[in-house]
C-alpha cells in the first residue's frame, strides 16, 4: 500500500520576555511537545488554520505574523496506528505574540512552557521539530536584531 498523505498547518510563536526571546511550546495530548499545529478546515487558507489553531489551543489571538508566507516545513514519515505509512508535512508561520497568557484547550494539550530556543531544543520530542526551532530562532534573530 502505498503511504498515506497528512498536511497540517501551524505557527512558531515566540513573546519577547525583558531579558530574553521566548519560544511557546506545547504538551499535546499524544504526550510529545511541539508548535501549535492542525489540519485545514474547508475553504480555510493557511494563515487562517494557523491562527485557528494558536486560538484553540492556546487561546492567543493577539500575534502579528512575520510574514503571511509560509516560512519553514517539515516533512516526515511515521507509523499511524494502523501501522500504515504516513508521510507528514507541517508548514508553520512565524509569529509574535503580543500577550505571555496562555490557555490552553485541555482537550487538546495538557501543558506548555515559555522556552529560550535552547530550552525549547531540548523540550521539543520530534528531532525534525528541534531543527525547525533552530530554523525559526535564526530568521526571527535577524528580523528582530
Amino acid at each position: 500500500m502505498p503511504a498515506l498523505k497528512d498536511k497540517s498547518v501551524g505557527v512558531i510563536l515566540y513573546y519577547k520576555f525583558p531579558r530574553s526571546l521566548k519560544f511557546l511550546i506545547l504538551k499535546h495530548k499524544k504526550g510529545h511537545w511541539s508548535f501549535a499545529k492542525g489540519h485545514k478546515d474547508k475553504g480555510e487558507t493557511a494563515i487562517e488554520t494557523a491562527k485557528r489553531e494558536l486560538h484553540e489551543e492556546a487561546g492567543i489571538d493577539d500575534v502579528e505574523f512575520m510574514s503571511r508566507k509560509i516560512l519553514l516545513s517539515e516533512n516526515y514519515v511515521y507509523l499511524n496506528k494502523n501501522d500504515y505509512k504516513v508521510r507528514k508535512e507541517v508548514s508553520y508561520f512565524i509569529a509574535r505574540s503580543k500577550t505571555k497568557r496562555v490557555k490552553i484547550d485541555k482537550n487538546e494539550i495538557i501543558n506548555y512552557k515559555w522556552c529560550t530556543a535552547s530550552a525549547g531544543e531540548k523540550l521539543i520530542t520530534f528531532k525534525q521539530s528541534r531543527k525547525t526551532l533552530k530554523q525559526a530562532y535564526k530568521l526571527i534573530s535577524k528580523y528582530i536584531l
